[in-house]
């Protein structure tokens, strides 16, 4: 199911159950992406033929890092890259696997919002 960017905002600021998932190359994430993303690779959700793999193959570690546990906490998974090509073929590979609730936000090119560096967020990160 599409979410449009509004609603993706409003979840980051009221939802700290909500996981944003960043399916482009690390290289793209780190060059620039939504805050709060986490990423994971489309190619490394497509590897993937069951949930639990996917879980452990990057999206545990993002719950992780917002200090949730996947399978417990997660209300909402909403994936982005950057034109929407990819992150609706990890939507359609996530739903086959049997996950539930979770968006596709299309691409961070129609973001209106702003987005941050890895960089800039470690530097953030050591300042606070």
């Amino acid at each position: 199911m599409k979410i449009d960017a509004a609603d993706v905002r409003e979840m980051l600021a009221n939802d700290p159950h909500m996981l944003l998932v960043d399916v482009r190359t690390r290289e793209e994430y780190d060059a620039g992406h939504i805050p709060g993303a986490g990423c994971m690779p489309v190619e490394d959700i497509c590897d993937c033929l069951y949930d639990e793999a996917l879980a452990e193959r990057g999206l545990d570690a993002i719950a992780q890092a917002k200090g949730m546990e996947l399978s417990d906490d997660a209300s909402v998974i909403v994936l982005y890259c950057r034109s929407g090509a990819r992150s609706a073929t990890a939507l359609q590979h996530m739903e086959a696997i049997g996950y539930v609730n979770v968006y596709d936000a299309g691409g961070i090119i129609d973001w209106p919002y702003d987005v941050v560096s890895t960089d800039e967020e470690r530097a953030a990160a050591q300042n606070a």
